[in-house]
Parts: structure tokens; sequence; C-alpha cells
């Protein structure tokens, strides 16, 4: 069986649950909710689009159906003296809920729109793909592409340049990374899965990569960090291997069958822990804006404090 718990810990949130109901996404809530199964859609964009002619803290957050780079040079008109260059495209089938979810997210904090109809933002790219990687995180299929111009991640082409945007290798692609992910044992018996079988495939709702670390988060009522782990393998079709571990399944309904449309990673255990300095108000402390609601890269340089917390007291 594999395993695919998202946990909502109602102390502090990221998104109004709200949100991840329009997603169609399996969400289990602590409280025992059931799920919906995804219906397959045709892919779109969202995406980041910054320009030369603009502020640096200016961009524009849409989303289109086609190619971004079709996209953006529509809007090559009269109205903006340079063209548009394209940051980073979130690739998802899901992509007008996305789109919402991340205007949303950015007005939730500041009103950074500049003009209420526009899809203009007061905002650096850089901490608008931050806030498409937190998007991602609620939905199976997201694949986000960061792109730079002759090298640079985001940067600006000049009036002398002809060379288009490429995609960026950056330490999203490149570099092993450390994640926190979250599980519930009100719907799975991690513990006893790892004691015996000392691995689990794990639904891929991100980039994992082979080689990749991490840390994971029992909710509510643990709301601690439990275990550490390696990833082994990944981009995994189903097996019935896979399935080993169906013992350690308590409630069997809240496991979407549909395991030939998804991809798994294989991870193994490497730790343990009890400590209570690892609890959900700790971390917090340390910088966790909430609960785990899904994969969390702690690799980020915004993280490095709550990671080095994390790594001194496992």
């Amino acid at each position: 069986m594999i395993l695919q718990i998202i946990s909502v810990d109602l102390i502090g949130y990221r998104f109004p649950l709200f949100f991840l109901h329009i997603l169609n996404y399996n969400l289990y809530i602590c409280g025992g909710e059931g799920y919906k199964t995804m219906v397959k859609k045709e892919t779109g964009y969202v995406y980041i689009l910054t320009n030369p002619s603009f502020r640096e803290d200016w961009v524009k957050i849409g989303k289109s159906s086609r190619p971004v780079d079709v996209r953006s040079k529509e809007l090559d008109n009269t109205a903006v003296p340079l063209p548009f260059e394209i940051f980073a495209t979130m690739r998802t089938s899901k992509y007008n809920e996305a789109e919402k979810l991340v205007h949303r997210y950015i007005e939730r904090f500041t009103n950074l729109r500049i003009r209420n109809n526009r899809e203009f933002f007061n905002v650096k790219p850089e901490e608008a793909l931050e806030i498409f990687r937190e998007v991602a995180t609620l939905l199976d299929d997201a694949e986000i592409e960061e792109f730079c111009v002759n090298g640079v991640k985001g940067g600006h082409i000049n009036e002398q340049s002809s060379f288009p945007s490429k995609p960026c290798d950056t330490l999203q692609h490149s570099e092993k990374r450390v994640w926190l992910i979250p599980y519930n044992k009100k719907y799975y018996d991690l513990k006893g899965c790892f004691e015996k079988l000392g691995e689990v495939y794990w639904t891929q709702h991100c980039r994992f990569q082979v080689g990749d670390t991490g840390y994971i988060y029992g909710a509510s009522p643990e709301s601690s960090i439990r275990f550490s782990f390696k990833v082994k393998e990944v981009d995994l079709p189903y097996s019935p291997i896979m399935d080993q571990d169906i013992e350690f399944v308590k409630n069997e309904s809240t496991f979407n069958s549909d395991t030939n449309e998804k991809l798994y990673a294989h991870i193994v255990l490497t730790g343990e822990t009890t400590s209570r300095r690892l609890s959900l108000a700790n971390l917090i402390d340390r910088g966790l804006k909430a609960a785990p609601m899904g994969a969390l890269n702690l690799s980020r340089k915004d993280l490095k404090d709550l990671l080095a917390y994390i790594e001194e007291n496992f």
C-alpha cells in the first residue's frame, strides 16, 4: 500500500482550507474526512513574467493553457516598450485553481496587486517563486521550471542580446535537498512499517531526487518530527511490491486506488526520535510558519536556521 497522507494540523496555517478543497487534492484532515478522486485534466501553466522596462519588484503572474513562451509573445505589444521574459512556470492540470491560490496567497499579507483588475504584483520574482513552490506542494502533478538568461537565473536580456530564456539548473534541480514531509498515524502505522520493513513507498507530490534526505513530521496528536529518511529511488510506477505494508494501513478507504496514474519514491528509514525539542511549537519558534501540509524543502536559504536546529536536536 502506498502512503499518501497529507495532514492538516490547525495550529496556524498557510492556506485557507477552502482552496485545498477546490484543488480536488487527496486531502486527509485530522478529523477523518474522506477524499475526492482526481479527474485527469489537460495541463496548463501558471507563470511569472518580468520585464526590463518594469521595476525589479514588479511581476506579472498569470495562467495559460498554451506554452508560456507563446503567451509571452502575445503580450509583447504596443502597450509595453520591451518584451516580457519568463522567470518561472508551474505546469499542472489545476492551473486555474493554482493561479487563484497564488494570487490569494500574495494578497493575504498585503495589497501587492498593482491594480485590482490586473495580474501585476509589487513583489520580487524570487519571492513569487517561493510562493509557487509552496503552492506546488499541494498539487500532485505540479512541475516548476525556473528560467535564466545568459546563465543568470531571472536575468534580463539587454538590448543587444538575442538569447532567449532557457531552463536554469538551480538548487531545485541539481543539488541534493533536505525535506520535511507529514504523515498521520490515525490512518497509517508508519512506526510499525519502519520497524518491520525499514522502508516505505511514498507518493511523489514533489521533485524528490535520489540521495535526497529528510524528516517526517507526525500530525496531531504527535505534532512533532519522528523519523529521518533517505530517498533511494524516484519516479517509480506502481508495482504490487508497494502493497507489502498493507497491514499498517488503518483505513484502506483513505488511500487512493488509482495507483497507475501516480509515481512513487522509495524511501528508507535512517533514524527515529521522540525528542520534544522537535515539537511543532519549537519548530515554529525556529522559523516554521505552520504545521506541514505537504513536502517542505528545508534546503531553502530562508529555512537554514530551522534546518540547523532540526539537525542539532534529532
